[in-house]
């Protein structure tokens, strides 16, 4: 089970759409990248270390192109299985 510490999402809908999640599993640290909403295009890192994670969670945000980069953090965690 993994608990969702951050999504963040790029307020745009459909094939633009950009969604990236930190989340804390029970071995360590997974950033999850989606391209495209919910059926879209999956990738996924896993870490040992918050630090290292949170560093490749900016990297995922700032690889979007600028005209797709209108980041915001969604509200609000909460325990789940994926993103």
């Amino acid at each position: 089970m993994a608990h969702r510490v951050e999504h963040w999402f790029n307020r745009r809908y459909g094939v633009g759409r950009r969604d990236v999640y930190l989340l804390r599993t029970e071995s360590g640290w997974q950033v999850l990248g989606r391209s495209g909403g919910s059926d879209g295009a999956e990738v996924a890192h896993y870490f040992d270390h918050e630090d290292d994670a949170r560093a490749m969670l900016l990297r995922m945000r700032e690889s979007v192109p600028p005209e797709l980069s209108n980041w915001a953090r969604m509200s609000g965690s909460r325990r789940r299985t994926g993103p």
